[in-house]
């Protein structure tokens, strides 16, 4: 379905009333296996490139080039960096300085996506021929083929800045998971009681000694060999992240929106701190300037480097923030402060 209405598209977003996305405090952070460069200013240009691919939500190298052509150093923005070891594997872990990169981000009209990060929810289930079919939790596994898709599924959300979760499955939802009625549906059950901004469901079934069919949400046009699989799985998640985090350009010469933000239930100073603290974490909004002041209310002329529907989309994530009223005759949104 395509929204041909903004205001429309604004009134679905303000509708939810649910918030699933989770803030992600290592925004700036990046690890890099040893295996992937072979000395350490490798491996920092190479952690920058990811992180540019978490900030932006894209694979799309363009935004790379960019930096390319500005002959900016990428090492300039690292902050600190050092060697960790992590289930037996040395990692190269370094942070970024997020108050020069992101000046530097705007200057090249790089879209970014805040703090606020989306939840993926995924319903495995892997049915291997040897046992009754079960649903991935997070709980360990004897079985080697489940521990590797977990590992993906950590991997892929590490290097996308996402969060990728299974479900925490209690007596009850294992009842219900594997008894056999074809009027219950698994992923209706498993979408009303998680948490997510984005559900996956996803069949692993094993059809031979070393065959494989993946049937659901992902599906495989040809039956996979053992060695397939893990790599058919990754790369569809990652296309499935590439059209979901996708920030939508604007046309050639266009700028951004502007609205205005009223922001009300603030108590005091500390609360006011605390209200800045969390706008500079919207990284939808371009500047912003004060418009006026009351005892319990601030509201702030805004202007934004996409369009409103992506400053709706970090807005929601907040925990400070409640979207209370968009008034598309005022241009204004109406949030409440959350102590």
């Amino acid at each position: 379905m395509i929204f041909k209405n903004k205001a429309l598209l604004l009134t679905i977003f303000l509708m939810a009333t649910s918030l699933f996305a989770k803030e992600l405090p290592t925004l700036f952070e990046v690890k890099i296996s040893n295996d992937q460069y072979t000395n350490t200013n490798e491996g920092l240009n190479k952690a920058f490139n990811r992180l540019i691919q978490k900030l932006t939500g894209s694979r799309n190298k363009k935004f790379l080039w960019r930096f390319g052509d500005s002959n900016i150093k990428k090492i300039d923005f690292v902050a600190s960096y050092s060697t960790e070891i992590t289930d037996d594997q040395e990692y190269l872990s370094v942070r970024f300085n997020s108050d020069i990169l992101i000046p530097e981000l705007r200057k090249l009209e790089i879209p970014i996506i805040g703090f606020n990060r989306p939840v993926v929810l995924l319903l495995l289930k892997v049915d291997n021929g040897e046992s009754s079919p079960i649903y991935l939790d997070n709980s360990t596994s004897n079985y080697l083929f489940n521990e590797n898709i977990k590992k993906i599924i950590k991997k892929i959300a590490l290097e996308r800045g996402v969060y990728i979760e299974l479900p925490e499955f209690d007596l009850e939802d294992r009842n219900l998971l594997n008894q056999v009625d074809i009027l219950f549906s698994p992923s209706n059950y498993i979408q009303e009681k998680f948490y997510h901004d984005a559900f996956l469901s996803i069949e692993f079934v094993r059809i031979g000694v070393n065959k494989w069919s993946i049937n659901g949400d992902v599906r495989s046009s040809s039956t996979l060999e053992d060695e397939q699989v893990i790599e058919f799985f990754q790369n569809n998640i990652h296309n499935f992240l590439d059209k979901f985090l996708e920030v939508k350009p604007l046309e050639e010469g266009s700028k951004g929106e502007q609205a205005l933000i009223s922001i009300y239930g603030l108590k005091g100073f500390q609360d006011f701190e605390s209200v800045e603290s969390e706008l500079d974490k919207i990284f939808a909004i371009k500047s912003r300037a004060y418009k006026s002041f009351e005892r319990s209310s601030i509201d702030y002329t805004i202007q934004l480097f996409q369009t409103k529907d992506s400053l709706i989309k970090e807005l929601r994530g907040s925990s400070k923030f409640l979207i209370k009223e968009y008034n598309e005759k005022a241009n204004m949104l109406e949030l409440e402060y959350l102590n």
